[in-house]
């Protein structure tokens, strides 16, 4: 018999069952299992150092297999703990167990993991779950030429406990007893997956473990729920605005069921849902909000700490690389050990222009909110628009071939600036009789970061805009494509996914769709989607209504359409309705009728559209609130003669046009507004709002440009204010852009002929 602790540190007996006497066919626990391995072991004539050198040869000379320490293989044999898979194969390997009898434990084992305990559909347990797997960044490996030490090859660096790391832990050990959801909140390579694995294999490694990859998944488990499970949601913001969504709702059911729900999630992410709408119809992310509301979050530094360097440096002596991450004062010691400046000097300084075209490619597609990795069709694509005609002269093959052999060579062991990453479903090469798979690629994170940030203001090219559009299938994929198109206003590729996505059926892509067709005065084609929207649900009365009001809709433009022939200002008021779907021409009319409310509504929608006819019209009438916002708007208040309300004595005055264009006003710059960018990008809305609005006052139209290229909330509004806003603009132009948008890159992307 063997003594030995249960997980609650209770002293109990093993009984060795006929496992003892060598039947591998007799186990039936994992006891059993222990037992019998310890006889192989026993069989072998090798003791548990020469177990343990012999380990060491082994995981130096092939990866495939790891380190087999005294203090891990003992428990394993005497049953401490359950044995992993990749542990049993490397211990199997060194007792030179023969081939048949080796097979037969592998099932065995496999037999005890599928029925000894049952946990979710698919889920395996948190010990046998690697690093990797689990989304730890591979770690920098020294190169031959340093001296490695014991346990280096292959393994992760030492664990660099970090200041948060208390917290964290006790917020796991209170999920044992009543479930809890936890989110470490970071930039990337800052060290927030790590954290997280150490914590829940440290705490829970004999927990089940599920990593869904949609929240269909974890819908699925909140049908089962399991105790003891661990719901690992590595970046987490995959799951907001996802369909099905992810709902505070299900987040609550998930602690009552005792589970342990921990994930990661970029500032950016986490901030733009944590922003408070403006209006009840304007509080997209108020489900995100909710859900977001109910997690413990951590944030976890990019550098590290006093006392954090002062663990590292101890730990230097025992692993090169912490020392060597160490030895670096320019960039994070988390980032070094990922990587990360060798990562920006590849896509830098990379030694052909296929290798910095397809990084950059990969880059904006996971900018413009495509996470998934990419096919080498898309990437072939995309890379044309970032090559000169020159170097597109060897033909697409090539560009691939080597840009790819670039791209994916490893810097320091395996880590590399693209990765191949196998695809969903298998692709087979060639003609198909092969069964090697295609390979699809994604980009390190740490460099996706560093390109978006210089290329914050650069639109991607027509190439990737077209590639993504067509190619990209998984459908949150698609959403956040439709929205960074939309938010760029890249009209055309928006249309793109959001016609795929209500094909798909998808219904709030359907409306979008009917609001951005409706804007370029495609009416019978808006009605087309509405249409099919009822069809699909004909009880639904919102959708009866939205059908009927389009028709009226349609009504009204064909009217001011044959007004327009004449009339100069029905061609804007056309425009206007078209954009807006009827609510400044529902303002006008009862502003019409001695509605004063109405009319101040009215007032201040021109307003913040740049509206200066219509504001002029409406100061010429009398309306002082209207000539007021007329001087705020032009920004020349000492230079604009404010009409006198029609009742004063002598005749209105025009107003003067501005004797300077507000477009060539010159930019804006500073500390404060570099603090502004830095806080938008981050998902701040309301430093975008102050930008924006800087931007706008100073007439700044190169830098709303540029902030509508980078997805700026609210940058494409102030940006079209801004055109409207400038008299010497031809209005067809302005009407252009208003409707079709821009171009990749950012020309108007329709002709002035436009109605």
């Amino acid at each position: 018999m063997l003594s030995r602790k249960d997980r609650h540190g209770r002293r109990g007996v093993i009984t060795l069952g006929a496992a003892v006497v060598g039947d591998i066919s007799a186990v039936r626990t994992w006891h059993d299992f222990a037992a019998y391995l310890q006889r192989i072991r026993r069989r072998s004539a090798m003791s548990l150092q020469e177990v343990e050198s012999a380990g060491k040869r082994l995981a130096s000379s092939d990866r495939r297999y790891r380190l087999l320490p005294v203090s891990t293989v003992s428990d394993a044999l005497n049953g401490k703990t359950q044995i992993k898979r990749d542990l049993l194969v490397s211990l199997l390997e060194v007792l030179q167990v023969p081939r048949a009898e080796r097979h037969q434990i592998l099932d065995t084992w496999q037999l005890l993991t599928a029925t000894v305990g049952q946990g979710p559909p698919g889920a395996g347990r948190v010990d046998e779950a690697s690093p990797r797997d689990l989304g730890v960044h591979a770690a920098i490996q020294i190169s031959d030429g340093a001296t490695r030490l014991p346990g280096e090859n292959g393994q992760l660096p030492s664990y660099v406990e970090r200041d948060f790391d208390a917290q964290l832990h006790q917020q796991i050990v209170t999920g044992t007893q009543d479930g809890c959801f936890v989110l470490l909140m970071g930039g990337s390579s800052c060290g927030k997956t790590r954290s997280l694995y150490e914590a829940v294999s440290g705490l829970v490694p004999d927990w089940w473990l599920v990593q869904p990859s949609s929240t269909r998944e974890i819908r699925d488990l909140l049908t089962m729920p399991t105790a003891s499970t661990v719901l690992w949601l590595d970046d987490f913001h995959r799951f907001l605005g996802a369909d099905p969504p992810l709902r505070h709702a299900d987040i609550i059911a998930l602690r009552k069921a005792k589970m342990i729900v921990v994930g990661t999630v970029w500032h950016k992410h986490y901030h733009s849902r944590k922003r408070l709408g403006y209006g009840d119809d304007d509080d997209i992310y108020a489900e995100d909000r909710k859900l977001i509301e109910l997690a413990e979050v951590i944030t976890v530094p990019e550098a590290l700490s006093p006392g954090e360097r002062r663990r590292a440096t101890k730990l230097a002596k025992g692993d090169t690389r912490i020392r060597t991450a160490l030895a670096v004062t320019d960039v994070g010691f988390t980032q070094v050990l990922a990587a990360g400046p060798d990562l920006v000097r590849r896509w830098e300084q990379a030694p052909n222009p296929y290798c910095r075209a397809i990084l950059t490619a990969a880059a904006d597609a996971r900018r413009l909110g495509v996470q998934g990795a990419l096919s080498v069709d898309v990437l072939t694509t995309a890379m044309t628009g970032y090559l000169s005609r020159t170097q597109r002269v060897p033909g697409a093959r090539l560009w691939l071939e080597r840009g790819l052999q670039a791209a994916t060579t490893p810097l320091y062991g395996e880590v590399s600036a693209l990765f191949p990453v196998a695809p969903e479903t298998g692709k087979p090469a060639g003609n198909g009789e092969s069964d090697e798979v295609v390979a699809d690629y994604s980009v390190a994170d740490y460099l996706t970061q560093h390109i978006g940030r210089l290329r914050r203001n650069e639109c991607p090219p027509h190439s990737l805009w077209e590639a993504v559009a067509t190619e990209t299938h998984d459908l949150d994929d698609l959403r956040r494509l439709a929205s960074a198109a939309l938010a760029r206003m890249r009209y055309a590729y928006a249309e793109r996914a959001l016609r795929r996505l209500h094909e798909a059926g998808d219904d709030s892509a359907g409306v979008e769709l009917i609001t951005l067709l409706r804007r370029q005065g495609r009416m019978d084609e808006a009605i087309v989607v509405a249409e099919a929207l009822l069809a699909a649900n004909p009880a639904d009365q919102r959708r009866r209504i939205l059908r009927v009001g389009l028709v009226q809709l349609w009504a009204r433009a064909e009217q001011l359409r044959e007004q327009a022939a004449t009339d100069p200002l029905a061609a804007d008021r056309l425009a206007e309705l078209l954009d807006d779907g009827g609510k400044a021409d529902e303002l006008r009319a009862r502003a019409e009728d001695g509605n004063a409310a109405a009319t101040e509504d009215l007032v201040e929608l021109l307003a913040e559209r740049g509206g200066v006819a219509g504001l002029r019209e409406l100061a010429a009438e009398g309306n002082r609130l209207a000539s007021i916002r007329l001087a705020e708007l032009l920004a020349i208040p000492d230079q604009v003669d404010i009409p006198e309300p029609a009742h004063s004595v002598g005749s209105s005055t025009a107003v003067r046009q501005p004797a300077q264009p507000a477009a060539s006003a010159p930019g804006v710059g500073g500390d404060h507004v570099e603090q502004l960018r830095a806080s938008a990008d981050g998902g701040d809305e309301k430093a975008a709002n102050e930008l924006t609005g800087l931007l706008f006052d100073a007439g700044d139209r190169a830098g709303l440009l540029a902030e509508v290229n980078a997805g700026t909330h609210r940058a494409a509004e102030r940006y079209l204010a801004l055109l409207t806003a400038d008299l010497a603009i031809d209005r067809r132009d302005v009407r252009a852009v208003q409707a079709f948008g821009l171009s990749a890159d950012g020309r108007p992307a329709a002709p002035r002929t436009t109605p």
